[in-house]
């Protein structure tokens, strides 16, 4: 047993439920070394015409949001658990008697001369940067802001990656939606307000201990093949500068571990038509937009730094395995692995030889042309040809399960904090990182209440926007697309402000939004 005192001031005793896992333990680990901060997915959420969206109605649009993510809690366990013995060699999560609900939910209300979007992306890149000081306490928040009787909030999730990866950040926002729609229409028991265990902002959390999502490792077992181990032991203990003599590795951005963590972020959006367009294009061409987005990325950066300064390059995908795991316990609130607010993700690694970057540079326009740079009917069948490429592999990783997977080769480690150390210490690897965490499908209808039905509204997401906090030792930009089923999709890109020309990071954005509008604009 341990004993803490959170926020609220009331002494609470926990109990320790289980050890990390591995995926934890590491993204614990970056963390406590201030590698790596907040993790975001942000939705705009539109709010029913009646009887929430006025003014007058603040305290009961307040109550319905704080009792919809009262039962989100209690689906999600790890929602509700802290972390007890941090920086030991395998930290515990704990138990606890009851959350503060002050600490989770922030409300941010703007007046109407008040920039709603500029409010809404300085509080969203500030918030890449946040710590969660307090381990004890759950390492989540959602801060949500509303500007006058607007129809439409924001609501940031931001939480720390220990708790949960982003496919659960999505489920949060999905299952939110749909927890307040239940409010907005259950007119039985105690009141639509008032749940079990609530008094007022304090949530008491039942006594018998949660079932916690098992860690990938405890699920899947983790083949990894002997010619893999030593490949793995050979790049981690060679002379570093053989690794600086790979030409795939990123040594043109060194990683800066002493500079004062900050991380940059920007995004662009595409309107729904133009990326039902991409995705029919992705089929047509046996790809999918994270394929795309990695030959997108392939030609920017290409295109922005010349042969001399990075003759190859390797990137990263980000590759939920929730599809591989077995179905959920009998008795777990979340009821399907797919629903899991846990840390399920692992890696596929893509590189790219100088063979082909030279033939894509060869079809490139000079870097000092004009800035409408149009990728030609030749640069288009080499985008195609290695977004395809991407998918296939992406593909074999998950057909292969967890077999010679970053994951396994992990629980051979034995010291985090030196292995992260070591890390921060060498050649960058990737160029670019992917992580898409695919459609959020919040705006169902139901036979009880239509969508479009005037005497009973229902909540929607009208866009969402992702992004990480720096990965100091990892990516050089880190590309987070996000789509909204019906409404379109965001690419945002995260970059560790010093390490990363602020002007290259912008252009290569620039370069990836305008040829997907010109992708578009073709099919």
């Amino acid at each position: 047993m341990a004993t803490g005192k959170p926020s609220h001031g009331t002494e609470v005793t926990t109990a320790v439920l289980r050890k990390f896992g591995i995926n934890e333990t590491y993204q614990l680990g970056m963390y406590l070394l201030d590698q790596y901060r907040g993790t975001i997915v942000s939705c705009r959420y539109e709010i029913p015409s009646r009887p929430l969206a006025s003014v007058e109605s603040r305290p009961q649009l307040e109550g319905t949001v704080k009792v919809a993510v009262v039962d989100t809690i209690m689906r999600h366990p790890m929602l509700q658990v802290g972390i007890v013995d941090a920086t030991a060699k395998t930290p515990s999560w704990i138990q606890l008697q009851s959350l503060d609900l002050t600490q989770h939910i922030k409300w941010q209300y703007l007046t109407d001369s008040d920039d709603f979007e500029r409010t809404v992306q300085k509080r969203f890149s500030a918030q890449l940067d946040d710590r969660f000081p307090d381990l004890k306490q759950p390492g989540w928040k959602i801060t949500i802001i509303r500007q006058g009787n607007s129809p439409i909030m924001e609501v940031l999730l931001t939480w720390n990656h220990p708790q949960f990866d982003a496919m659960g950040a999505k489920v949060f926002h999905e299952e939110l939606i749909e927890m307040l729609n239940t409010v907005a229409v259950d007119n039985n028991g105690p009141g639509p307000y008032e749940r079990t265990g609530l008094e007022g902002n304090i949530l008491r959390l039942p006594k018998a201990a949660p079932l916690l999502p098992t860690p990938i490792e405890s699920l899947k077992s983790l083949p990894v093949d002997l010619k893999y181990l030593a490949k793995a032991f050979w790049e981690e203990t060679r002379p570093r500068f053989l690794e600086r003599m790979d030409v795939s590795y990123a040594a043109w951005c060194p990683i800066r571990p002493s500079e004062p963590y900050k991380t940059q972020f920007r995004s662009f959006f595409m309107d729904n038509a133009s990326m039902l367009a991409i995705q029919t294009l992705c089929r047509q061409n046996k790809t999918t937009i994270t394929g795309l987005l990695n030959g997108l990325a392939l030609m920017a950066f290409s295109l922005r730094l010349d042969a001399t300064t990075a003759a190859a390059f390797q990137s990263s995908t980000i590759v939920d395995h929730r599809r591989n795991l077995p179905p959920a316990p009998p008795d777990a609130p979340w009821v399907r692995s797919d629903r899991a607010v846990s840390n399920y993700v692992t890696q596929c690694v893509h590189r790219y030889d100088p063979d082909l970057v030279a033939r894509i540079r060869s079809e490139l326009p000079p870097n000092d042309s004009s800035e409408e740079r149009a990728l030609s009917g030749n640069l288009e069948r080499e985008l195609w040809a290695v977004s395809a490429q991407n998918r296939r592999e992406i593909v074999k990783k998950l057909e292969g399960g967890l077999r010679n997977d970053l994951v396994g080769l992990f629980k051979y480690v034995t010291d985090w904090k030196s292995t992260m150390k070591n890390m921060a210490n060498r050649t960058r690897q990737f160029t670019w990182l992917v992580t898409n965490i695919g459609v959020l499908d919040c705006n169902k209808s139901t036979a009880s209440s239509p969508a479009d039905s005037r005497e009973d509204p229902r909540w929607s997401i009208g866009r969402a926007q992702f992004g990480l906090g720096s990965e100091v030792p990892f990516a050089v930009i880190e590309f987070s697309p996000v789509s909204v089923a019906g409404r379109g999709m965001c690419v945002g890109a995260s970059w560790t402000d010093c390490a990363v020309d602020v002007k290259l990071a912008e252009g290569i954005m620039a370069d990836m939004e305008r040829w997907l509008v010109q992708l578009a604009r073709q099919s």
